[in-house]
């Protein structure tokens, strides 16, 4: 009769996976994700709340006029749905039995194959902060016989073992799922030229072509509404659908946030986002950019700005100890100092200039967390010889005030 059995091992898991544990290895490399407040409780279909975007037509310094002028106060009502993600790790049946007397090797097999697997999961969740919640992750550029090029950089979105599908022109202007899955064989990240191997199948009688959107298998249009999403590239169209049932063409900059045209330098950009946003009531206090113009930035500024190691704490009112030292520039602003982070989630050619208390990371539970509803965290696979663990969350980004935060174009 084995020592170590299933009944044991759960109980390691929980003591090599407690949530400080999974906190660390899911945030310590993914700035925005880490500093983003958090919310733990998500109750009922989904969360609904009110946004004033102007005020009462009830006001004058004449009596009789103020009191025929009022009115109700403009309001919309964002509901934000939760999405879902998951990582799951499974450890064969021989491997726990084969641990009778030495259960030190069957936990490091366990920790190699769940901490992948919570990496993986930490870096998805890392990219949908910034991200429109449609899953993608590249936009094809070049295409050659079992491999597709995208820019570098998209290409750090992209691993060995990953399963992808594409995402095309169906030939009347929507985007159309291609019906298989692919696998990543090969990544060239100095090239930014992908190798796959399979067949992703053909929409308008075409499979991958210059311009496909490429995907995680099962996410497109299922994944955190990020900054990309609350922050849009271009003003919303008069005739625009409406973003979480709130039709933003009322008051582009209230409801859609700011978007900065770049000015010659991304100091003087950065400048500028800073100006506009207090000029609207903002007050940012971070900005968030890709590792190589965080480099240039940092290059342009020399004696003008402070390079600084700060430890910045999670905010998370239930949190009283966890600490993350990140890297910043910090530079002056007409909203005070700001702190600048490298993110390599974060795309090349955009920065984001925020106010961090409105912006809310909203979950059921923590995120993520071993999925054990049931009381088990390990569960019999029924149709292979081994134990399984999930790990997920379900949740969304909410954004209480758009226009006091900024997309920030470099280039």
């Amino acid at each position: 009769m084995p020592s170590f059995n299933l009944s044991n091992f759960d109980s390691a898991m929980k003591h090599m996976y407690p949530y400080k544990k999974v906190e660390n290895l899911i945030y310590k490399n993914n700035p925005l994700l880490a500093m983003m407040p958090k919310e733990t409780k998500f109750p009922g279909r989904n969360a609904t709340y009110a946004i004033q975007y102007g005020q009462t037509g009830g006001r004058s310094s004449n009596f009789v006029t103020a009191q025929t002028n009022r009115s109700g106060v403009p309001i919309q009502h964002f509901v934000v749905d939760r999405v879902r993600d998951y990582a799951v790790v499974s450890v064969d049946n021989e491997t726990l039995l084969a641990a009778d007397g030495s259960e030190g090797s069957l936990l490091d097999v366990a920790k190699v194959k769940t901490d992948a697997a919570l990496q993986a999961l930490a870096r998805a969740m890392g990219m949908d902060v910034y991200r429109d919640g449609s899953g993608t992750i590249g936009t094809v550029t070049a295409v050659a016989s079992g491999t597709f090029t995208v820019s570098l950089g998209e290409v750090v979105n992209f691993e060995v073992g990953q399963h992808l599908q594409a995402v095309s022109p169906d030939g009347s202007g929507d985007d159309e799922l291609h019906s298989n899955a692919i696998e990543v064989t090969a990544v060239n990240r100095d090239t930014g030229v992908v190798s796959y191997s399979g067949s992703v199948g053909q929409v308008n009688g075409s499979g991958i072509v210059v311009g496909t959107k490429i995907v995680g298998a099962g996410d497109w249009n299922v994944k955190l509404s990020g900054l990309d999403a609350w922050l849009p590239a271009t003003t919303p169209a008069a005739n625009a659908a409406a973003f979480k049932n709130v039709f933003r063409q009322k008051d582009p900059t209230r409801l859609a946030g700011q978007r900065i045209a770049y000015d010659t330098s991304i100091k003087n950009t950065l400048f500028e986002a800073g100006v506009r946003l207090n000029r609207e009531g903002g007050r940012p206090d971070a900005v968030f950019i890709n590792p190589v113009k965080w480099g240039e930035l940092a290059n342009s500024l020399e004696d003008g700005a402070t390079t600084k190691i700060a430890a910045q704490r999670r905010y998370d009112s239930s949190d009283k100890g966890t600490t993350f030292g990140f890297a910043s520039l910090e530079m002056a602003s007409p909203a005070g100092l700001l702190k600048i982070y490298s993110d390599h989630n974060c795309p090349m050619n955009t920065a984001y200039m925020l106010q961090m208390d409105t912006w809310t990371l909203k979950t059921l539970g923590q995120a993520p967390r071993i999925i054990d509803f049931d009381g088990m965290k390990g569960l019999r696979e029924a149709n292979s010889d081994g134990v399984e663990y999930r790990w997920g969350y379900y949740g969304n980004v909410l954004c209480k005030a758009p226009g006091f935060n900024a997309r920030v174009a470099l280039a």
